[in-house]
């Protein structure tokens, strides 16, 4: 039994005997005597039991909550589970707080400081109760989840769901980029010497990687914006407007940088500026162009292609696409469930520029989440206080990298 249970238990049976002993002597027997003196030694024991378990947690807290903040290792909120990162905010101690103590709205120079912190399921990491990290161990492997996509809303697919998304520790650190590999795996005959030089006679082959080292580094993505001290105060007014500004700001940055990211001291490398990355000129037309791409990704590193990312205008100039006769070679206005390209989901981004696609196994690409995303407002600034606005600022760190550059192709679409 719990000790605190027990304990409760034997606190009601002692306010009973006492109230015996108290109010009707002559009933209180040797039997209720004896069992008084072992109540009280039970209920000691039980007390000190109590308090060592609260100095061992204590002592403990390195392994849970003590955890800092920087090494992001505490386990998942799992309440955070399909809740927008706005709601996380209205739903946070800090913000509770600050309308607790303004119930009535915030008065004209009253200063204004909101902190939200280690928000779950940000534009980075998912809600994961295992997340991938760099401080993890085993093999990560591809898990198939159990949700059903509607397919009468479904919604539209984005790079950074198909992107390796966790955790890391490291603000900065290198790690082995591949940029080609050979398959030397062999049936191994049984050993009838220790003289054998081939998998026939006995020796097992050895497949090797050829790679480079690279660095990655953790870059800060932040966006804010003014609201109003009246827009603040309201629940629903300031949770869609983080979740319908600041949070799709930050995932329309962190996708550009992820494929047009310089490579510089300011920003890391995206797709488009990472050597290795495979490339296919054009080739007669836009569908044999993307055909041949899928082709030589193929023999060149056997990604699991998982779609074709191109322009919005690239992917209207699919759907044109006619027969001499003027029908559409696809399916047309009519179609219903997701377009695709020779049966490869086509994706939308504006980050790719118009006349380019990318296709290949973007699971390569890797965002691991340093610094948890926090929520931030106050009005210490300028005149804002006077003028009744508020600063709030969505804010998170990260480190991007791609892992095998050969599993990703740069396809060219416009014509020589």
């Amino acid at each position: 039994m719990d000790p605190k249970v027990k304990l409760a238990a034997l606190n009601n049976e002692a306010a009973a005997l006492r109230k015996k002993a108290l109010e009707n002597a002559a009933e209180f027997t040797e039997a209720d005597a004896t069992r008084a003196a072992e109540i009280a030694k039970e209920h000691g024991e039980l007390t000190a039991l109590i308090e060592r378990q609260k100095a061992a947690a204590a002592s403990l807290n390195f392994a849970g909550a003590g955890t800092s903040s920087q090494e992001n290792t505490d386990t998942p909120d799992q309440s955070a589970v399909g809740k927008s990162i706005g709601a996380q905010f209205v739903k946070s101690e800090a913000y509770r707080g600050f309308r607790k103590k303004h119930p009535s709205g915030v008065g004209k120079d009253t200063p204004i400081s909101i902190k939200a912190e280690h928000l779950r399921g940000s534009v980075i990491a998912k809600v994961d109760p295992a997340p991938l990290g760099t401080a993890g161990a085993g093999n990560a492997r591809a898990v198939r989840t159990n949700e059903v996509d509607d397919l009468v809303y479904r919604p539209a697919r984005r790079l950074l769901d198909l992107i390796t998304r966790g955790n890391t520790n490291l603000p900065w650190f290198q790690y082995r980029q591949v940029i080609s590999k050979t398959n030397n795996a062999s049936i191994v005959a049984e050993a009838a010497t220790t003289a054998g030089t081939t998998p026939a006679t006995g020796l097992k082959p050895l497949s090797t990687l050829t790679t480079t080292t690279a660095d990655a580094k953790a870059f800060t993505y932040a966006d804010g914006m003014e609201v109003t001290n009246q827009e603040l105060s309201d629940d629903g007014v300031i949770q869609s407007l983080i979740d319908s500004t600041l949070t799709e700001n930050l995932e329309i940055e962190i996708e550009n940088i992820l494929l047009n990211g310089a490579g510089t001291a300011d920003e890391p490398a995206g797709i488009f500026n990472t050597s290795g990355v495979l490339q296919q000129a054009w080739a007669t037309d836009v569908p044999t162009t993307v055909r041949k791409a899928i082709t030589k990704l193929r023999n060149a590193s056997g990604a699991n292609i998982r779609g074709v990312l191109l322009n919005p205008e690239d992917d209207e100039t699919w759907d044109l696409l006619k027969d001499s006769q003027g029908r559409y070679l696809g399916a047309g206005p009519f179609a219903s469930g997701p377009s695709t390209a020779w049966g490869y989901e086509r994706i939308n981004s504006q980050a790719v520029p118009v006349g380019q696609a990318i296709a290949g196994d973007f699971a390569t690409i890797h965002l691991l989440q340093l610094e948890a995303l926090s929520i931030m407002a106050f009005n210490q600034h300028k005149d804002y206080a006077q003028r009744n606005l508020t600063y709030i600022r969505a804010e998170e760190r990260a480190v991007q990298l791609i892992r095998n550059a050969a599993r990703l192709i740069v396809i060219d679409l416009t014509a020589a």
